[in-house]
């Protein structure tokens, strides 16, 4: 609702929010599958509502907190986000590179195996799936790049490990991060607060702190939370 928000080339932003804030559907109008009913949407200048998918898609990849576990081995499940390096010869090495960028544990994991019980193979844990994913939207080239919270199955002190890693690979590119874990979104450059649909507040971790807001009710509620999850571990 009323919504006017402009990300510069190699910005990077976390959008945060209550459930229900409107951050998956935002993201979801920032990448072209939803289109808007009103007002545009703009992706290097092409309106979404008149430009085919193929053309938006081009360029762009994104990681979702509900994950797509194929049925193929694990080389073929990173790479599946490029369906055309599927039909001849796996980079192996481009692959470990970018599960060992999402903090993927290969020990006792090779490319070739089945991830899937049914067809003689293993099964991984919610934690390993989303890094996969991770690891699935990085392989396929990129300029703008999306996370709606696809670690929601990682404890929020990994979660902030996977983030650091990540934002080293996005220096040169358009990122956006979509989280409820404040921890993680102040790595961005600029913080978009949601609330009921709307943009309510927006700037730097700090600048959003410095005065009282849902933001600064939010990250105080959750400090306690890291505070308890760090002394249990």
């Amino acid at each position: 609702k009323s919504i006017s928000l402009t990300i510069g080339k190699k910005e990077t932003i976390a959008i945060v929010g209550e459930n229900g804030a409107g951050k998956s559907t935002l993201v979801r109008l920032l990448m072209g599958i939803y289109r808007p009913t009103r007002g545009r949407v703009l992706i290097g200048g092409a309106d979404t509502a008149n430009t085919s998918p193929g053309l938006l898609y081009r360029g762009l990849s994104g990681v979702f907190q509900k994950v797509q576990k194929y049925k193929l081995d694990l080389g073929e499940n990173v790479v599946i986000s490029v369906p055309e390096n599927m039909s001849g010869c796996i980079d192996e090495g481009k692959v470990k590179k970018v599960l060992e960028e999402a903090g993927f544990e290969q020990e006792g994991i090779g490319l070739k195996t089945m991830l899937s019980p049914e067809y003689g193979g293993i099964d991984l844990s919610g934690g390993q799936w989303q890094r996969l994913a991770i690891a699935r939207g990085i392989y396929r080239q990129n300029d703008f790049i999306v996370l709606d919270e696809p670690t929601a199955a990682i404890d929020p002190i990994e979660e902030t490990r996977v983030y650091l890693r990540f934002q080293k690979m996005m220096e040169d590119k358009c990122a956006v991060i979509v989280t409820h874990r404040l921890g993680s979104a102040r790595l961005a450059d600029r913080i978009i607060v949601m609330d009921k649909g709307k943009i309510i507040d927006e700037g730097t971790h700090e600048e959003l702190l410095s005065h009282s807001g849902k933001y600064a009710e939010m990250y105080e509620e959750q400090a306690k939370w890291y505070e308890r999850e760090t002394t249990e571990t």
